[in-house]
């Protein structure tokens, strides 16, 4: 069974960015890699693509025009996303310095083993340093691995999205 053009670029949005979140989320909960400052604003961004891809493909299913804007606007936040992590790989591999909200801490959480539950509470919880890669494979880290997976979902968007409306 095809898929229907203007189904194409958002799903194929939706299905990255998904995927991504859910692959950030596993690597956080599944094996402990605790998020940095600007690994939080890439997930937001592609959090945006997950909604505006549904968004695209309800206004498709409807007929609405609006899908082909929508898919222009998932080109965007791709790109966006690619920028902000390509910054972020920047940072890791101390090209240049990241934002002072990415300082960080050592990214472990306070002692809540003690018998008092209560006596970390006040204490400042730290998210790791932007410029500490913690996961890398193949040289590159989890933000260039974003980076290229959102410049290329971006180019594939864009593609399935127009490549039709010139038919």
């Amino acid at each position: 069974m095809l898929i229907a053009p203007s189904y194409r670029a958002p799903l194929f949005a939706l299905l990255l960015s998904g995927g991504l979140l859910i692959g950030a989320w596993v690597s956080q909960y599944g094996f402990g890699y605790q998020p940095c400052t600007m690994c939080y604003w890439q997930r937001h961004i592609h959090k945006a693509v997950v909604i505006v891809a549904v968004l695209a493909l309800i206004m498709a299913r409807m007929g609405l025009p609006l899908h082909k804007a929508l898919t222009l606007l998932l080109v965007f936040l791709l790109l966006g996303s690619a920028g902000l992590a390509f910054y972020h790989a920047g940072v890791e591999f101390k090209w240049w310095d990241g934002p002072k909200t990415c300082s960080g801490g050592s990214g472990a959480l306070p002692d809540f083993s003690g018998g008092d539950p209560f006596a970390n509470l006040d204490k400042k919880i730290m998210p790791p340093s932007c410029s500490d890669a913690v996961w890398v494979f193949l040289g590159l880290s989890m933000a260039t691995w974003n980076a290229l997976l959102s410049l290329g979902g971006a180019v594939v968007t864009a593609v399935l999205g127009f490549r039709h409306a010139k038919r």
